[in-house]
C-alpha cells in the first residue's frame, strides 16, 4: 500500500504547493474567509466534486461518491487565519497587513483541497461516499465546528480525521493518543457588585473590592475540593479590574478567567460550585454578584478505533508514530467527536536543520517545512484505504 499511495500522491506534489502558497499569501480572519471559501468552491468545482448545500456562512463542504457501496468517511481542514504581522522572507508571504498562517491551517486546507482532487481523479478508490470538511473560524468563539455540525454535515458519517500540522514536532514524526486529545475550556467573569463611595468614609459605602480579592486568592479551592487528583486541570484568575483613585470607593470590581480539563462533565459541575463559592463569598462581604460562563471548546476526546486506524496509517507509510500527551489547549474538532466517532492527530513539519529557531505557533515567524505537506497528503488517502479495509 506504502508504493501505491506515494505513486499517487507524488503526482498532486506541485498542485499542493501551489494551493499552500496561495492560501499563505492571503490570509483571512475568522468568518471572514470570503476568498478562501471562493477558491476551495472554484477548486472543487473544477474537480468535479460536489458542493453540499445548506452549509452557512464561509465554510464549505465538498462530496465525492464511489460507484460501489460503503462507509461514509469525513475529513476536515480549518481554513481562518489569525491577527499576526508576518515576519518572514518568504515568496509566498502574507499579502495582508496583520493577518497570517500562523497556524498553520494552510497547510490543513491545502492538503485537504488536494486530497479532494486526487479521489476525484481516482474515483475507482471510493467506496460509498467522501466529505470533504473546509470549516471556518476554529481561532474564534464559538467556532465554525458547531455551525457545520447544526448545519447538518456530518449526520450521515461514520467517521471523521482531522489533521494539525505542527512546526515544533520534527518532520516525518506523527503525534496521536487514544481518548483526551484538547481540553475542555470553560470562560467565567464575576462582576461583584457593592455601594461605591468617598475613602474617607468606608463605613458608608460596601467596598467590593476585598470580596472580589478574597475571590481572587481562594478560588482555586473549588477545583482542590471537586476534582479528583488524579484529573488535569487548571482554574485560573487571569484578570481583576476595579477603581481608579484612592479616594474612591467602587461600586463594582470584574474579575475572570479560565477552566480547563479533559472532562465535559466536570467542567459543567465546577461552573455550578463557582457560582455558589461566589454568591456565598460576596453575601459575606455584604456584596452581590453576577457570574457568567461559557464553554468554549469541549474536550477532544479521540475514539480508540480510529485512533488505531490513524497509527497503523502512519506506521504503514514508513512514519514515526509517537503518543501525544493531551495539551491543555482548545480544538474545536471536539464537536464532531462529540457526534460521530474519530481521531485528530498531529503532523511534524519542523525542519530538522533549524531546530534551535524554530518558532511557535501564532508567532510571526511561525513557518512550516513543506516537505510535510505530501506527507500530509500520504497520510489522508492512508487513513482513508485503512478505513475501507475496515468495513
Amino acid at each position: 500500500m506504502k508504493e501505491q499511495i506515494q505513486a499517487i500522491t507524488n503526482a498532486y506534489k506541485e498542485r499542493q504547493l501551489a494551493h499552500f502558497h496561495h492560501l499563505h499569501a492571503h490570509p483571512e480572519l475568522s468568518f471572514e474567509e470570503y476568498g478562501t471559501s471562493a477558491y476551495i468552491k472554484e477548486t472543487l468545482t473544477k474537480a468535479g466534486v460536489t458542493l453540499a448545500d445548506g452549509i452557512h456562512g464561509t465554510s464549505v463542504v465538498g462530496i465525492l461518491e464511489g460507484s460501489e457501496p460503503g462507509p461514509t468517511i469525513a475529513f476536515r481542514a480549518d481554513i481562518d487565519a489569525l491577527p499576526v504581522e508576518e515576519d518572514n522572507d518568504l515568496e509566498y508571504k502574507s499579502t495582508v497587513p496583520g493577518k497570517m498562517h500562523a497556524c498553520g491551517h494552510d497547510s490543513h486546507t491545502a492538503t485537504l483541497l488536494t486530497f479532494a482532487e486526487l479521489l476525484a481523479e481516482h474515483r475507482d478508490l471510493i467506496k460509498g461516499k467522501v466529505k470533504f470538511l473546509f470549516q471556518c473560524a476554529e481561532e474564534k468563539l464559538p467556532g465554525g465546528a458547531l455551525g457545520l455540525c447544526e448545519d447538518g454535515a456530518i449526520d450521515d458519517v461514520d467517521a471523521v480525521y482531522g489533521l494539525h500540522c505542527s512546526a515544533l514536532i520534527p518532520l516525518g514524526e506523527m503525534l496521536s493518543n487514544e481518548g483526551p486529545n484538547s481540553a475542555c475550556i470553560g470562560i467565567y467573569e464575576v462582576k461583584v457588585h457593592g455601594k461605591g463611595g468617598h475613602g474617607s468614609s468606608p463605613h458608608q459605602a460596601v467596598n467590593p473590592v476585598p470580596a472580589a480579592c478574597a475571590l481572587a486568592s481562594s478560588i482555586n479551592q473549588i477545583l482542590a475540593e471537586k476534582a479528583s487528583p488524579l484529573e488535569k486541570a487548571v482554574f485560573t484568575v487571569s484578570y481583576i479590574n476595579g477603581g481608579q483613585y484612592p479616594n474612591i470607593i467602587p461600586s463594582d470590581v470584574t474579575l475572570g478567567g479560565n477552566i480547563r480539563t479533559f472532562n465535559n462533565e466536570l467542567t459543567d459541575e465546577l461552573f455550578k460550585q463557582l457560582k455558589n463559592f461566589c454568591n456565598g463569598i460576596c453575601a459575606a462581604y455584604g456584596c452581590t454578584c453576577d457570574v457568567t460562563t461559557t464553554v468554549g471548546y469541549p474536550a477532544t476526546i479521540n475514539k480508540p478505533e480510529e485512533t488505531a486506524i490513524v497509527r497503523s496509517a502512519i506506521e504503514g507509510m514508513g512514519y514515526s508514530w509517537h503518543s501525544a500527551e493531551p495539551a491543555l489547549g482548545g480544538e474545536d474538532f471536539s464537536y464532531y467527536l462529540l457526534k460521530k466517532p474519530g481521531s485528530f492527530f498531529s503532523v511534524g513539519m519542523q525542519d530538522p536543520d533549524k531546530v534551535a529557531t524554530a518558532a511557535p505557533h501564532h508567532n510571526c515567524h511561525f513557518k512550516l517545512d513543506q516537505r510535510g505537506l505530501l506527507i500530509a497528503l500520504e497520510l489522508e488517502l492512508a487513513i482513508y484505504l485503512k478505513e475501507l479495509e475496515r468495513r
